[in-house]
Order: structure tokens, then C-alpha cells, then sequence
């Protein structure tokens, strides 16, 4: 092991275990016992090895083997591109080199399919025929290259398996720039963001690559490496990444360094890996290098002459993940990303990774927290570790008094370890630039809270870093602003906190600071008379006070500005302002009650000021009153009436009262006052009964009530006639100062009058019954006497009456057409109808009494009446419900009660009165049956009486209904 070796640190990350016979698990896999591979391939889940004498062996990682011919004679090299595999050997004697492609996944006759066999010979002329021992393949099939014995190089771009390749470029022409040595390896990389090829050539002298672009060779690169055997390089597609093992280093190249050729001349980390031995095998994989070395025994006698040493480097990790001596090997190959050792005696072992905790563990007890950082990020399982490796690598490194690395590593664990853990540890005040350093990152990454700000800040403060707040302020980080203006308040920052507001918008803090730190007031109104009418509102209400006080010309100025301007500013919440200011306040709600005459609540404000000045007036004046009550308006008035109550200003108490109608209040509000020519004023104004009855009841309460006035009081009852004089009588006894001296004159002119009604009444009693006895001779008449019709003309055209006619029992005679176009009814007599609609003192008719309006206006009349039965009455005498109660049957139990037989009919079943209709024949009935005319019965369904009320429709479309 070279001096280098012994620099890097050496576990055990690895274990080596053998395979078992899947078959047969306690027996080992001897199933490549016999195997004697030149080359070997790696794929997805199998691995392809190459036997010199032409023959391909498949193992699969179920340990399952196949094999198959896939040249007849020889074979020297395989290249793997997904299911595609191409074999470079021969099938006879002689230099005649094959190509062949075969398709692994199309297996024919016991073997995959030969897609395509291309003779290498040819291709580089008819004069020459070298051997070719190499062949490269890309994993997308479109790019190809053929290595020859001659360092001949030939280069295909485009589907082999697709098409047969015709063009080739001839990359190196052995003959004239070539080296001569046989090539030991080819690689190809593409570089799609510069779409170009990187061709890698190995000799046992040289490594070269070659940038190809359109077909063309645009530049060559000669490597530092001093070249290698045919098992000591290994490439990988995923990082277009080469590693060459020469005799002396281990090389690594990028693919992108092609490119750049001119700026490192080819040069490539490289690391003395297996320096003092001879290298037999390298692969690379994952992270690591695996290097099989040989060297003499150290014990001659032993029957191995040679040992095998097999050592897996951490090349990023410098160390040494596995290594130890093997006494016999034969091939070391890879098989899903997993080392597999092959021994002389045919055994097979594979070496497994140790998971990654045990790893740490190890680490962890040597204090290796470096290496343990690398493990982790390397492994795809070690994001989860970090955490807890950055924390005991930065607690180890406290320990040891290492405090300014040790912060390094706890800001790695930010956002996993709780901050307080690391604060505590640095809170001693030599460490507050570490503590600083670690809570910067801490606001940077969003993870600060308002303490985090709070100790930073505090830390700023005692250092005196005006750069690093000002630094903080420009940075703009995720923190609790609040605090920090806070702190910054506290440690007498004010510039600084100023300029942090303002960069965030604090208004708020930035007018305390102004007017509570720095006592400057005009930098503070200034501020405000520059922002948002809302906001000026807002700051006005809180500051406005403090700033009338000390600035009050200034304050006053900018307060006028924005009532009169556009902007929408609400004047009632700059009220506070002028607390125990009347003056200024008075001329400023006047300017805003200008500018916004409609805002109730400035009306409001107005109006208590101005009443504070009429309470303190010696004199009453009528106009200053009517002033006043002008700023009433007719919104919101229960405030107007609590600020006109507070100051018991009596017009504005009766405005709003009139306003709303609360006539009741109204009026116990002059009672109160003992006002009684108002309350008289007020009940002659409205009129209500309920009114009349208030005040009649305060006129009899009261103790000390003036005669006249009283008298004034029962004349208005009286002529008013809204309150029964019995109710009026009934009141005024309850009093106990008045009598009935004071009475005495109402009370004779209602017993006049009732006299007089008296007398009135009976003369209509007389005339009625009168009336009555005239009708009930008619209706006898009707009933029981022959009627005669002679009218000869028609009564409503007035021409000569000709058949058909119809005669009507009220002397109305009528054409057959002239009654259908002037009736609606057959059985109704126009003429008649008329004028029993016109005459009647109310109208009863269907067209009236079927709406709801004659019921409202019934309702309505109850209501205003005093006397509610004489009412019912009048609409009894009027015949409005014999109409209805005759639409009905009744059901009352009364012997004497006809339901079902009108007084003014006759009953359809046989009487015995000799006198009945249907059993005299008269001559008018006689001739009226020839006539066409139809007879009128007593006893019809449906009487033609002019003065029977019981018509259909009226009786079934009663307004009144069922309800009285």
C-alpha cells in the first residue's frame, strides 16, 4: 500500500459473503467454475462475459446461466447497449474480424438474434487488414466505433440495428498518424447541449479522446494518462465520466473537458491508488473505485505465487472502503451495482454495503464528523442523518474551544435542531459574533422568531454594528418587525427604527417614534398630510389631539385641507381631537357640516354644541330657537331627542316627536309640562279619539285646572263628537275637585240633543212603517191579484212592442233582443236595475259589497264611530245582510224560522191556499203563453220581484262573509 493509501483513513464499509447455490442453499455457486472470460458487460440485472474461443455466458442475478456461440473461432471484445450486444471476434482462420449485433431479448434457436454482421476488414481498404479488438456502442444506438490492432479508429453515427452502416469516419488511421499499439478500450459520451460525441481511445501507452461533431473530427485531446490494460479503465454513461488506472495513478476525466482541451490540456484529477502494485481490474461504481492489484507473496514457500489484493476507494470521501487479500482470484465483475469476486476455484462472493447508520456509528466513535458528512450526502438514505451528524460534529467541535467552526455546523442544522439549543451555548458575551453569525443565517433561511430578532438586534446593540442593522434593514429578511423596532426603540436606534419602518410600512411605530421619542411634531404631520385619506383618518384620531396642541394653526390648516377637498374623510371620528377645545372644534364641524350637509351625525354634534351655548343663555329667543331646531333633520332623530332631552330644549323635543308621530309621548311630554293649550292644540290637530281621552283624563287629574279651560275642552269633545259623552261623564267623576256645576252646561246641550234625535227617530220610525205598509200592499197585490200588462211599447227602444216579448211584473215590457243587449240577467229588469243602484243611499249591489273595499270602508266607519250600534243598524235597515243571511241556510234551531221559503215566494209544493198562483189562470197568463212571453210564477227558482233583494249573486258574494 502506497504512501498515499496510508493518508487516507481505512474501514470496513463492506462485507464480503458467498453465494449460495439457489438450488441447493447450503452449497456454494460453483456455476462458473470453469469460466475463462477476456471481457465482461454489465447489465440490468445480468451480467455478459466473453470467453476467448468465442463464446458469450449470461448470469443472471438469480444466479441463472446461459450461454451461446457467438464466434466460431475467437472473440475479443462485447459492448453492452441496453438488449443490444456487439461481439468483435472471428469465425475462420485468418484476419477476417466480425462485428456482430445481437438482439438479446429475441432468442432464435437457442440463441439471441443476430441483427447484423458488418466485416471490419473492409472497411478501412482493400490494402489493409488488421485485426480489430475493440468496439464501443452508445446506449441510444446512434453512435458506433471500431478499434483495430493498428490503433485504426472507425466512427458511425446513426442506427446500426436499423440500418446498415455504409459510412464510417476514420478517426485514426493507423498507418499514418497512428501509434501502432493495439487499443485496449473504447468509450463513447454524448454531449447533447453541445450536440457532440466524445470518443475515448486507450492504448497500453496512450489515452486520447476525440470531439466528433456533423461526422467530423473537430478536436483531439491527449490525456496525461500514460495508458492502460484492457480490464483497467471503466466509463459510465450517467456522468459521462472515464477512469483509467495506469501503471502508477488512477485518472479521472469528464467528458466536458474534451471541450476545453486548451485550458487544462487534458488533464484530469487523478489519485495514487495501488501505486506500488501491478493493476489487474478496475470498475467503478455508485461512488466508489473498486481496484484489484497483484503482488508477489510474502511467503515464498506458499504454492501462490501471487497475491490478490481487492480495495474499494471513497475517492470523494478519501477513504478506504473495504480492502483485504485474496490468495486466489480469477475476475472481479459487477452485477447490479454489486462487486462479485470470482475465485481460481470456482466460488463466488459478493460484497454487500453496510447500511449507512453502521457506517455513522463507526465514525461516529472515532470523531470522524468530516467523513460522516460525506457518507451522508453521498448516500441516497443520509438526508435524514445530516441533522444529527452536523450536531454532534458542532458540539465536538465546542468542546474542543473550536467556537467559530462549531457555528458553521450548527447553521447546517437550521430548520431541523431547535434554535434555543445552539443559542444557549453562545450567549456568553465573547461569542456574540458566532451568536450573530448563526442567527443572521437563521433570519436569512426564514426560520427566526420575534426573540430570534430580539437577541440579534440586542447583539447588534452591544457592538455598536450600525452596519450589520443597517445591513438587516437593507436585506430585507423574513423576521418580526414589531420587535425589532421595538428593540432598536429601546437601545435609542431611533434613525435606524425610523428607516426600518419605513421600509416595511409601519406607519403606526414610525408617528410614535416621531411624536414619543423625538418629539418632532411637524416631521410627524407632515408624514400624515402624505398618506391615504383612510390612513390620515386613522393617525388623526390617534394623534390629531397631541399635535392640535402642539402644532393647533398647522393641525387646523390640514384638518380644513381634507374636509374641503375630495377626499372622503369621515369628520365624526376626528371628534376626539377637541376634547375640551370648543372653539376650534365649533369652527370645525361647521366647515364639515358645509362640505357634507346630509351626515346626521355632524348634525348631531352641531346641534349639542349649540345647546350648550343656549343653556348657558339669561333670555329665550324665539329665532335662536328656531335655528336650533333647524338642525334637525328627518334621519336619526332618537339621537337629536336624547341630546334635546340632555338639555331639556322643549322645541326640539315636540320636532322630533311631531317627526316620528309619537303623538302619545307628545303628549305625555306636555302633560308633564302641564302645557295644556299644546295638548289642546295637538288633539285638535290629529283628531283621535284616544288623544281626546288622554287629555280629558289629565283635565281630571289635574288639581288646579282653570273653568274656562275645562269648558274649552268639553266644547271641542262635543263638537269633534269622537268620545261618547257617557265616556267623557265617566272620566271627569273619578276627579275629586271637580263637580257637576262644571258639567252641567255639556251635559244639558247632549240631553237637547239626544231629545231632538229622539224625536227625529220617531218620525223616521213613522214614515218607515208607512212605507212598509205600502210595500206589504204591493206584495200582496203581486201575490194574490191578476196583473195586467198593457204596455204597447218596447221600454227600452220605445218602438212597438211585437213578439217575442218579454213582460216584467214592475210595468216593463221588452223586445226578446232588447233584453239580451241591456241585461246581463233574464229575470232582471234593466230599467228597474238602474234605479235601484242610483237611489239607494248606499250601494248594496254585486259590483260594491263583492270587493274587499266595502268591507275596509265598513271597518273603517266602526272605527271612527262613537256609536257602533247605531252603525250596524243603519246597515241593517239598508237590507245588506237580509242579502246575505238569505244566501244561507240557516241551521238555528227556531221553530218559526223558514230557511227554506222566501217571505216574498211561494213554496214549490202543493198548498192549499185556493188563492195560489199555479192554480189560477188568468187571461194576461193565458195570452202571455201565446205571446212567447215566460210566465211569472210565485214559486219560480228565480223571482223577477224589482223590490226583492234576495238577488243570487249578491247573496253569495256578501263582503261581510261570516265574519260578524
Amino acid at each position: 500500500m502506497s504512501l498515499v493509501e496510508l493518508g487516507w483513513r481505512q474501514f470496513t464499509f463492506f462485507e464480503k459473503r458467498s453465494v449460495m447455490d439457489p438450488t441447493n442453499p447450503k452449497e456454494k455457486f460453483k456455476g462458473l467454475e470453469n469460466l475463462v472470460a477476456c471481457c465482461s458487460q454489465s447489465g440490468d440485472g445480468f451480467t455478459l462475459f466473453g470467453e476467448p474461443g468465442g463464446a458469450i455466458f449470461k448470469l443472471s442475478r438469480k444466479m441463472q446461466e446461459y450461454c451461446w456461440i457467438a464466434h466460431k473461432r475467437s472473440l475479443t471484445s462485447i459492448a453492452l447497449a441496453s438488449n443490444v450486444l456487439a461481439t468483435v471476434g472471428e469465425d475462420e482462420e485468418g484476419i477476417n474480424s466480425l462485428v456482430k449485433l445481437w438482439q438479446l431479448d429475441r432468442i432464435e434457436k437457442e440463441a439471441p438474434f443476430c441483427v447484423r454482421v458488418i466485416r471490419a476488414c473492409p472497411l478501412l481498404g482493400v490494402t489493409r487488414c488488421p485485426r480489430a479488438c475493440a468496439v464501443a456502442m452508445h446506449s441510444s444506438l446512434q453512435h458506433f466505433a471500431i478499434g483495430f490492432s493498428d490503433s485504426s479508429l472507425l466512427y458511425h453515427s446513426g442506427n446500426v440495428l436499423k440500418e446498415k452502416p455504409t459510412k464510417w469516419l476514420t478517426v485514426v488511421d493507423g498507418v499514418m498518424s497512428g501509434t501502432g499499439d493495439e487499443i485496449t478500450g473504447l468509450a463513447l459520451a454524448w454531449l447533447a447541449s453541445r450536440s457532440a460525441c466524445v470518443l475515448y481511445v486507450m492504448t497500453s501507452t496512450t489515452v486520447q479522446s476525440f470531439v466528433i461533431c456533423n461526422k467530423a473530427v473537430v478536436a483531439t485531446v491527449m490525456h496525461d494518462a500514460k495508458g492502460c490494460i484492457r480490464d483497467c479503465w471503466s466509463f459510465s454513461e450517467e456522468t459521462n465520466r472515464l477512469v483509467v488506472g495506469s501503471a502508477e495513478m488512477v485518472h479521472f476525466y469528464e467528458a466536458e473537458q474534451s471541450l476545453m482541451s486548451d485550458v487544462d490540456g487534458g488533464r484530469g484529477k487523478c489519485h495514487a491508488l495501488g501505486r506500488s502494485n501491478e493493476k489487474v481490474h478496475l470498475i467503478a461504481f455508485n461512488n466508489y473505485v473498486a481496484l484489484l492489484t497483484r503482488q508477489p507473496s510474502a511467503i515464498p514457500s506458499s504454492e501462490e505465487v501471487w497475491t490478490f489484493v481487492l480495495s474499494i476507494y471513497d475517492v470523494e470521501g478519501q477513504c478506504v472502503a473495504f480492502s483485504c487479500a485474496l490468495p486466489s482470484v480469477s475476475q472481479i465483475f459487477l452485477l447490479d451495482s454489486t462487486i462479485m469476486v470470482l475465485s481460481a476455484d470456482g466460488t463466488l462472493a459478493h460484497l454487500v454495503e453496510k447500511h449507512i447508520k453502521s457506517k455513522l456509528d463507526v465514525l461516529f466513535k472515532k470523531n470522524l464528523y468530516d467523513l460522516a458528512v460525506g457518507v451522508a450526502k453521498r448516500n441516497p438514505l443520509g438526508s435524514e442523518y445530516l441533522p444529527e451528524i452536523y450536531t454532534k460534529y458542532g458540539d465536538y467541535l465546542f468542546q474542543s474551544g473550536d467556537v467559530e467552526n462549531a457555528v458553521k455546523q450548527y447553521i447546517e442544522t437550521i430548520g431541523s435542531l431547535e434554535p434555543s439549543y445552539v443559542i444557549k451555548k453562545f450567549l456568553d458575551g465573547s461569542r456574540i459574533k458566532e451568536l450573530c453569525a448563526y442567527l443572521e443565517t437563521l433570519h436569512k433561511k426564514g426560520k427566526a422568531n420575534a426573540q430570534h430578532t430580539t437577541i440579534l438586534l440586542n447583539c447588534y446593540t452591544k457592538l455598536g454594528a450600525r452596519d450589520k442593522i443597517d445591513t438587516f434593514i437593507k436585506q430585507k429578511l423574513s423576521c418580526d418587525v414589531d420587535v425589532a423596532v421595538q428593540v432598536l426603540r429601546g437601545a435609542n436606534f431611533t434613525t435606524e427604527a425610523c428607516r426600518l419602518c419605513e421600509e416595511n410600512g409601519l406607519h403606526d411605530a414610525l408617528l410614535s417614534i416621531y411624536i414619543d421619542d423625538r418629539a418632532e411634531y411637524a416631521v410627524a404631520l407632515a408624514y400624515i398630510e402624505n398618506m391615504e385619506a383612510n390612513l390620515v383618518e386613522k393617525y388623526l384620531e390617534k394623534y390629531g389631539k397631541l399635535l392640535l396642541e402642539k402644532l393647533p394653526e398647522q393641525t387646523m390648516n390640514f384638518l380644513i385641507k381634507m374636509i374641503t377637498s375630495n377626499e372622503k374623510i369621515d369628520a365624526t371620528h376626528l371628534m376626539k381631537m377637541f376634547v375640551g377645545d370648543a372653539l376650534h372644534c365649533s369652527r370645525f364641524v361647521e366647515l364639515a357640516l358645509q362640505a357634507d350637509g346630509h351626515n346626521s351625525q355632524l348634525r348631531d354634534i352641531v346641534l349639542e354644541l349649540r345647546l350648550r351655548q343656549w343653556s348657558h343663555r339669561s333670555e329665550d329667543s324665539p329665532s335662536a330657537n328656531a335655528k336650533i331646531v333647524a338642525l334637525i333633520g328627518d334621519k336619526d332623530l332618537d339621537q337629536a331627542l336624547q341630546i334635546c332631552q340632555m338639555f331639556d330644549f322643549a322645541p326640539g323635543i315636540v320636532d322630533v316627536y311631531t317627526k316620528q308621530e309619537r303623538f302619545d309621548e307628545l303628549i305625555e311630554y306636555h302633560m308633564r309640562q302641564n302645557n295644556l293649550k299644546e295638548i289642546f292644540e295637538l288633539c285638535e290637530l290629529k283628531g283621535s279619539p284616544k288623544l281626546w281621552i288622554d287629555a280629558i283624563i289629565f283635565a281630571s287629574c289635574e288639581e288646579n285646572i282653570d273653568a274656562n279651560a275645562l269648558q274649552y275642552l268639553l266644547e271641542r269633545v262635543e263638537e269633534t263628537n269622537c268620545i261618547h259623552p257617557l265616556v267623557v261623564l265617566e272620566i271627569l267623576s273619578r276627579s275629586n275637585k271637580l263637580c257637576v256645576a262644571n258639567v252641567r252646561d255639556y251635559i244639558l246641550r247632549w240631553l237637547r240633543h239626544q231629545n231632538e234625535q229622539i224625536a227625529s227617530d220617531e218620525k223616521s220610525i213613522a214614515a218607515s212603517e208607512a212605507k212598509m205598509t205600502q210595500i206589504e200592499e204591493q206584495i200582496e197585490s203581486i201575490n194574490y191579484r191578476v196583473q195586467i200588462f198593457q204596455m204597447n211599447k218596447c221600454s227600452a227602444c220605445d218602438t212597438s212592442l211585437q213578439l217575442p216579448a218579454v213582460h216584467f211584473l214592475c210595468k216593463h215590457s221588452y223586445h226578446a233582443h232588447c233584453l239580451e243587449s241591456y241585461s246581463e240577467k233574464a229575470d232582471s229588469c234593466p230599467a228597474c236595475t238602474r234605479i235601484r243602484v242610483k237611489s239607494g243611499a248606499r250601494d248594496h249591489g254585486t259590483d260594491v259589497f263583492s270587493s274587499r273595499s266595502a268591507r275596509k270602508q265598513f271597518r273603517d266607519e266602526m272605527d271612527a264611530t262613537v256609536d257602533c250600534m247605531s252603525l250596524i243598524a243603519d246597515y241593517m235597515g239598508n237590507g245588506l245582510f237580509d242579502s246575505w243571511s238569505g244566501a244561507r241556510p240557516s241551521n238555528s234551531g227556531n221553530p218559526f224560522e223558514k230557511s227554506s221559503v222566501n217571505v216574498l215566494e211561494k213554496s214549490n209544493a202543493i198548498g192549499t191556499n185556493p188563492f195560489e198562483w199555479s192554480s189560477n189562470v188568468s187571461s194576461s197568463t193565458h195570452s202571455s203563453s201565446k205571446t212567447g212571453i215566460t210566465p211569472v210564477a210565485a214559486s219560480s227558482a228565480k223571482s223577477t220581484n224589482p223590490f226583492d233583494e234576495e238577488d243570487e249573486e249578491l247573496a253569495s258574494t256578501n263582503p261581510f262573509g261570516s265574519g260578524f
